[in-house]
């Protein structure tokens, strides 16, 4: 390819990012969009365009697992135009969260009618997500970690999360003085709105477990949960907490029970 077709390929590409912010990432349209995603309280100090998109500076929302308002350092939406030529509208994400780094693609279908969302996020320290089900005791949670999957749905009367998976792993996690590693904790969509999650570890002790999830589409922080977590101590003397919570040697189990907002834990 000569010099001159590289700098028209180039030019073409500049020209179709551009087309592609002012078409398909309005700040208006975009911000409507964003409230739809991640609900009505949202508010931001800032919003620019340029190269990189448009980025939210100084984010205050309330995400759809937990009720505590978070601080988010910033929020960046780009478009992605490859999809276009499948017929679908795309748009690349990155958020900077105190908890974790989240970043992904968005799409629909010309209609938006039907979505599909992939996601990678990275944790660095698990006792501060840890905090946000366990309050204070979070702080006895130590680790990092990463996950990714994808969801897809329709986004029409009535929503529904259609089909779904994810995976984490998670490493050096170290919880109320025992060591689990490696943990695994995956998750996948059995049927329309119903999310199933599975928990594996090994280390100074056993953990395994399913907790399913019901969700409701229109908010997720209310979604029944209802499950099981078993702990199986591997090794004895342990420290901490673990040490008392498992003092007798034998398989502990856990209920789960309430909302993703405000789980219940309690032994049968």
């Amino acid at each position: 390819m000569s010099k001159r077709a590289i700098i028209g390929v180039l030019v073409v590409l500049l020209g179709s990012y551009l087309a592609g912010l002012v078409c398909f990432l309005p700040p208006e349209r975009l911000a409507n969009g964003v409230r739809a995603v991640i609900g009505e309280r949202v508010s931001w100090k800032a919003l620019s365009i340029g190269w990189e998109g448009v980025r939210f500076s100084r984010v205050r929302w309330q995400p759809p697992l937990f009720n505590p308002d978070r601080d988010i350092d910033f929020m960046r939406f780009y478009p992605v135009l490859w999809p276009l030529f499948s017929g679908r509208l795309a748009a690349g994400f990155q958020i900077g969260l105190d908890v974790a780094q989240l970043e992904g693609e968005a799409s629909s279908s010309w209609d938006r009618k039907q979505a599909r969302l992939v996601w990678r996020v990275k944790f660095e320290d698990l006792g501060k997500l840890a905090t946000l089900w366990l309050g204070p005791l979070g702080s006895e949670v130590r680790g990092k970690g990463d996950a990714g999957g994808w969801f897809a749905g329709t986004t029409g009367e009535p929503q529904a999360v259609d089909s779904g998976e994810w995976e984490s792993q998670l490493q050096g996690v170290v919880a109320f003085g025992a060591k689990v590693e490696p943990l695994s904790i995956s998750g996948r969509i059995k049927e329309p709105n119903l999310l199933e999650i599975t928990l594996a570890g090994k280390g100074d002790v056993a953990v395994s477990g399913k907790i399913t999830v019901r969700i409701i589409p229109a908010d997720p922080r209310a979604s029944p949960l209802n499950g099981e977590v078993q702990i199986q101590p591997v090794k004895t003397n342990l420290p901490g907490l673990a040490g008392q919570f498992l003092a007798r040697g034998q398989a502990v189990r856990l209920l789960v029970s309430g909302t993703p907002a405000a789980p219940q834990w309690r032994m049968p």
